[in-house]
This record gives structure tokens, C-alpha cells and sequence, in this order.
């Protein structure tokens, strides 16, 4: 017995340590196995529960050593460290943090808000230091953009008051012109069956939403249950995200014309078990709702330019949008961190020794309208000379996520990188290039390749060829924290990406810029 004892002392200061190491070479707050006095008496019921089968237990995130390390790397790349490149997401998200903690509700690197702009500057900052050449900022005023104020949602009954902390505007929802009073009907998964025999005119529409496969995409957005219920007459809709916990989520971004005639509210889990439950219970509950809102113009973003000059004037370019919703660790702090490292890899090479000249840049308003004058449309109608000259387009966003997976009540992380949606258009030479790094380097892949890609590489795939991965799961939610992106995931498609980068450097233009997909301009 006293054995035993002594080894599960050793075993939990070993992983203490582990943890701790962790949060000083990667810069965030590791996570190690919580004991039940630290999760509460809710924690130590859940873990009483089978497993996690039936239970919601809080996600676990390992610490960055305890994953998995792809071995193998071309020697050249061993400089590539991934906790250096956790290090800069760490310092791009913190950008991000002080956004939420200045007291907006609408936070993070939100294109034309201050924190776009010192991101921005973080960016040229980076570019300089590195020692790229003909850095400039290209300054555009955005088109009007949706801005949400403040809004409010409490749900009240004969059982008692909860706020719906997690209530999040779905993106170019319509206000609600001060507060207003509905009444919840429960809607199932928002289909026009389950709105046989239920009356929602005049009330709010509550739906839930099955993740397919990530926070961006749940079931009630792809079956188009938000117009389904404005049809039925619903004045107001909410979407209840069915990740495990109480997750806040932004599924959309981008549209410019509105999703419904009615406010369309996105909630977590949790706080859509407690509309539901008081519904079950028939507390009467009744919903205040205010959302304030308002189109904004006259803002103004900018993208980030630097030249690394190789041996001619062909190029390589490299891309990442730099917005982000929360705090945007994945999405996309890790495409500018990967972006960072490559400029740095290829800046310790003697120019005499880059066949190519490579041009990194950065797009905004990504998430949100950016108009001719900006992010990519700008790019294509201005940088044709450099685009007809491209070897490969270079697209980083989304680089590496932990593996998580909903297992009974809980949304489980591991130990391992998560598989990737991936593209790769040009020349059957290019494709088998990227085919085999990506095997050799591990990179793990959905089993069908995008038949066009989306992300930043959407607008510009017609334009050269081009590649990207692009991981997904915990992306537009408070989830996409540091702790959810891995550092040895980063360090391993970084490393795969300048190893594309040399291989492509091998081969004459002509053989890479065929298969290119037409383009409508």
C-alpha cells in the first residue's frame, strides 16, 4: 500500500512539473489534471459520473509536452521551434484580451476597432525586425460596418432569474430598438417539422444546433432554421451552440445583408438547458431582450507588407488575415505567427541562395466586409504583375488545433493534433509536392481535399497556385484560447510549409502555373 501511495505522489508532482514547464516555455497558463477540490462539488459529481459518459466535466488541455511530436524534419528546419511560435500567438491574443478587458462586448481583433490597429503595427513591427524590405502600410477606409453596442438577455420565471451571459448577436443581426419581453417556445432542432403544432408568432424561437464539426457550423445555421422560424413568425431567435459547457460563439461573419427581419441571438449550452428546463418545469418563463445596434462608417483597417528579395524576380507569397472574434488564438493568430516564422527561416538564408523573391503580407476584415479598397479584392486589382509572377501562394490560417471530440457530456481534448481540410491548386507537380510533405511531416488531413478552398485562399486561389490546411473545431467560440493551440502542431506544419516553399524553388515557373482554376476577373 505504501508503495502505491508513493508512486502516485511521484506521478502527480511529475505532471505538476510537466504542466509548469509547459506554461514557461509557451508563455500560457497550462492546464493540469484538476483534483475534485478545485473544480467544486459540481466537478466532483461529474466525476462520479460514468467516465464523462453521461457527466459534463470542464475540457482538459494538456500541457504542450505531453503531446505528440511528429520525429521526423529535414535537419535545415530543426530551427523551427514551435514554442517560439506559440510565444508570438501568445502576444497577438493578448491584444485581443485587453479588447474584452477594456469593457466591450463585441471584442477582440475586430477590423476598424483600436485593436486592429495595434495589431497592425505588431505586425510592421515584426516585419522590421526580421529585416524584410519595402515594408509599407496600406491604409483603406472599410464599408459600412455592423457594430453591436451592448445587448442584454435574461430569462425569468416562477423558478427564479438567469442571464444569459453567453448571448451573442449573430453577425449583421437587426437590433431590437430598446427592450423587449418575449415568450420562449422551445423549437427542437429548428426543421419545419419541429414547428408542427408549436405557435412562435410573436415570441423567440428557441433552437438547437448540433456542431458539424465546429463552432462556426452547427446543424440549426446549415438546415437554415433562422429563416424557418421567421417564416413561423418568431420575433426574435436563439441558437443554442450544442457544445458540452456554455460556450460563446459567433458562428457567422461577413455578410453584409441581414440574417432575418428579427434579432438572432447564438447562446451556450448550458444557458439553453435553462430556457428549455423552465419551459419543461412550466415556469412561464419570459425573455428581456436589447440589443443595440449600429452600422458604423468611415472606419478604417489596413494590411501589412514586406519584401524579402530572393535571386529574381519571381515570387513566393505568403498570406494571413490578422482579424479575429474572442481572443482568436487559432483563428488566426496562429496563420500570422506561422507567417512570422517563415519570414524569419528564409531571412537566415543569403539572398544568393533564394531563387525567388518572397512578399508576405497581411488582410483584414477577413470576418466582416472589406470593400475594393482593402484585403484581397485590393490585392488582386493591384498586385497583378507580382501575382502573374507567383510560383506558389502560401496561405496560413488555422495552422494547428488539439484534437478535441465530444464524448458523452463533455468536450474531451487529447494529447495529438487535429486532421485539417485541406487545398492545393496548380500543377500535378505542385500537388505531388504538397502530397508528399505533407505525409512525410505528418500533417493529418481530411480524406477529401476542398473542391475550392475557403478561409483567406477563397478569393485568391484563381490567381496562382496555391495551398493551404485549414483546421476548424474550436474556431469563432471563447474556446480558441492559447491552450487549444498545440505547440508542437504549429512547429510541425511550419516546418512542412518551408519545405514546400524549397521544393516548389526547384522547379521553373511554367511547370508550376498550369491547372491554375479560372478566375471571373
Amino acid at each position: 500500500m505504501g508503495k502505491r501511495i508513493l508512486i502516485a505522489v511521484l506521478t502527480l508532482a511529475t505532471t505538476v512539473a510537466v504542466g509548469r514547464l509547459s506554461a514557461q516555455r509557451s508563455g500560457g497558463t497550462s492546464a493540469v489534471v484538476p483534483q475534485p477540490s478545485q473544480r467544486g462539488e459540481a466537478g466532483a459529481q461529474a466525476t462520479r459520473g460514468r467516465s464523462g459518459r453521461a457527466n459534463y466535466e470542464p475540457t482538459l488541455w494538456l500541457p504542450d509536452e505531453q503531446f505528440l511530436r511528429w520525429p521526423f524534419t529535414d535537419p535545415q528546419y530543426a530551427k523551427i521551434d514551435g514554442f517560439k511560435v506559440k510565444n508570438y500567438i501568445n502576444e497577438i491574443t493578448a491584444i485581443s484580451r485587453k479588447s474584452r478587458d477594456d469593457g466591450n462586448q463585441y471584442w477582440g481583433r475586430i477590423a476598424g476597432t483600436p485593436y486592429d490597429k495595434m495589431t497592425t503595427d505588431w505586425v510592421a513591427a515584426q516585419y522590421k525586425r526580421i529585416g524584410l524590405e519595402q515594408i509599407r502600410v496600406h491604409e483603406f477606409t472599410l464599408p459600412p460596418q455592423w457594430f453591436p453596442h451592448s445587448w442584454e438577455v435574461i430569462v425569468a420565471g416562477s423558478g427564479g432569474t438567469v442571464a444569459i451571459k453567453t448571448a451573442f448577436p449573430l453577425y449583421a443581426s437587426v437590433g431590437t430598438k430598446g427592450p423587449v419581453e418575449l415568450e420562449p417556445v422551445w423549437a427542437g432542432t429548428g426543421l419545419p417539422a419541429d414547428f408542427l403544432g408549436r405557435d412562435v408568432r410573436g415570441k423567440a424561437a428557441v433552437i438547437y444546433g448540433f456542431p458539424d464539426p465546429g463552432g462556426r457550423e452547427n446543424t440549426a445555421m446549415t438546415f437554415g432554421a433562422v429563416a424557418t422560424a421567421e417564416r413561423a413568425g418568431a420575433a426574435a431567435v436563439f441558437v443554442v451552440l450544442g457544445f458540452p459547457g456554455n460556450v460563446t460563439n459567433e458562428p457567422a461573419g461577413g455578410q453584409t445583408t441581414a440574417p432575418a427581419s428579427v434579432p438572432v441571438f447564438v447562446i451556450g449550452n448550458q444557458d439553453g438547458t435553462a430556457i428549455r428546463e423552465m419551459i419543461e418545469k412550466q415556469q412561464s418563463p419570459r425573455m428581456r431582450v436589447r440589443l443595440d445596434v449600429e452600422m458604423k462608417s468611415g472606419l478604417k483597417s489596413a494590411s501589412v507588407f514586406g519584401v524579402l528579395p530572393g535571386s529574381s524576380d519571381e515570387q513566393v507569397i505568403v498570406q494571413a488575415h490578422t482579424d479575429s472574434f474572442f481572443e482568436g488564438a487559432m483563428d488566426n493568430a496562429s496563420g500570422i505567427a506561422t507567417q512570422l516564422t517563415l519570414a524569419e527561416y528564409f531571412a537566415s538564408i543569403p539572398k544568393a541562395q533564394r531563387r525567388r523573391t518572397m512578399t508576405f503580407y497581411t488582410t483584414s476584415a477577413h470576418h466582416s466586409p472589406s470593400g475594393p479598397d482593402g484585403g484581397t479584392q485590393w490585392i488582386k486589382a493591384n498586385m497583378k504583375d507580382v501575382l502573374a509572377k507567383t510560383a506558389v501562394l502560401v496561405n496560413c490560417e488555422h495552422t494547428a488545433q488539439v484534437a478535441t471530440f465530444v464524448f458523452g457530456g463533455s468536450l474531451v481534448a487529447s494529447n495529438t493534433v487535429s486532421a485539417r481540410r485541406w487545398y492545393v491548386g496548380g500543377s500535378d507537380q505542385l500537388k505531388a509536392i504538397v502530397a508528399k510533405t505533407f505525409k512525410e511531416y505528418g500533417i493529418a488531413l481530411y480524406s477529401r481535399a476542398e473542391t475550392r478552398p475557403g478561409g483567406e485562399l477563397g478569393p485568391m486561389y484563381t490567381e496562382a497556385p496555391s495551398f493551404h490546411i485549414i483546421d476548424q473545431t474550436v474556431y469563432h467560440t471563447d474556446l480558441d484560447t492559447l491552450q487549444a493551440v498545440p505547440a508542437y502542431g504549429l512547429e510541425q506544419s511550419a516546418r512542412a510549409f518551408a519545405k514546400i516553399i524549397d521544393e516548389v524553388n526547384k522547379l521553373p515557373l511554367t511547370s508550376l502555373r498550369v491547372n491554375i482554376p479560372a478566375g471571373n476577373n
